[in-house]
């Protein structure tokens, strides 16, 4: 999700990290961070609509919530 609970596709990342490349899941942001020497945290969000997990790299300043295609579909207005 982007500011402001819009959907976004993670490739927005790009602005903040040129050399993202590609990656498809919270596992593999988080893996491709900390491998880079970052501190990523993760958390979980237990959702009635669908699933999400909350990523944290204070370093970059980046408070990321991924979330499934199916929780954005449930806000509309929000894509």
């Amino acid at each position: 999700m982007a500011r402001h609970g819009e959907c976004a596709e993670i490739s927005i990342l790009q602005r903040k990290i040129p050399d993202l490349g590609e990656v498809a899941t919270p596992d593999a942001f988080l893996g491709m961070m900390r491998s880079r020497g970052y501190i990523a945290k993760q958390r979980p969000l237990a959702l009635p609509e669908g699933s999400a997990v909350e990523v944290d790299v204070a370093e970059l300043s980046l408070s990321l919530i991924f979330v499934t295609s199916e929780l954005c579909s449930v806000f509309p207005e929000h894509q």
